[in-house]
């Protein structure tokens, strides 16, 4: 055991760092460590040209504007509702901006998330809500339960609704069908 300690201590990096540098002059050294550097330092210059560009520019008015929102997630029977009905109020004193709501459909550890264009296929978002003003959307849930079957097996739905500046807000989860868990 003592012998792979040794060993371990011998071979670490900085003794044997030294040991190989003894011989080389500073200047070399120098040269080794910008050489070694460079492709760090390009990875580096990526992940940020990345998030630079995916970024939303900042407003400074978006610090002094709230808005509030109310979602509020209803269903029509108390297991496997036929209809869900989404009601977005702004209680805030400024107009809301929101883009299309997110349908998320829950199990335990999995989701599903579906983005709600508008109704019958008439695109209605993005949409402008005034302060004391409420839009309801109805959501039948067979036309989800058409596109992907597994979607009947999920426990929780909630909405998931974002304002054209970047914030978000939820709604209440409902439940959909009892679950060993709940």
């Amino acid at each position: 055991m003592v012998k792979g300690y040794f060993l371990l201590v011998t071979l670490s990096l900085p003794p044997f760092i030294s040991r190989l540098a003894e011989g080389v002059e500073k200047e070399t050294l120098v040269w080794i460590i910008l050489i070694m550097a460079l492709p760090f330092l390009a990875l580096l210059a990526l992940f940020i040209f990345r998030i630079t560009r995916t970024a939303k520019p900042f407003k400074l008015t978006r610090l002094f504007k709230k808005v509030k929102l109310e979602i509020l997630l209803e269903k029509d029977k108390p297991l496997r509702p036929q209809l869900l009905t989404m009601t977005i109020r702004n209680t805030g004193k400024n107009e809301a901006d929101i883009d299309a709501p997110v349908l998320e459909f829950r199990k335990i550890w999995t989701k599903r998330k579906f983005k709600l264009n508008g109704i019958n296929g008439n695109a209605i978002y993005p949409m402008y809500i005034g302060s004391g003003k409420a839009h309801q959307l109805r959501i039948e849930t067979s036309t989800f339960h058409q596109y992907d079957r597994s979607i009947k097996s999920f426990y929780w739905a909630r909405i998931l609704v974002s304002d054209v500046d970047g914030r978000t807000w939820k709604s209440n989860s409902v439940k959909l069908r009892k679950s060993l868990v709940t």
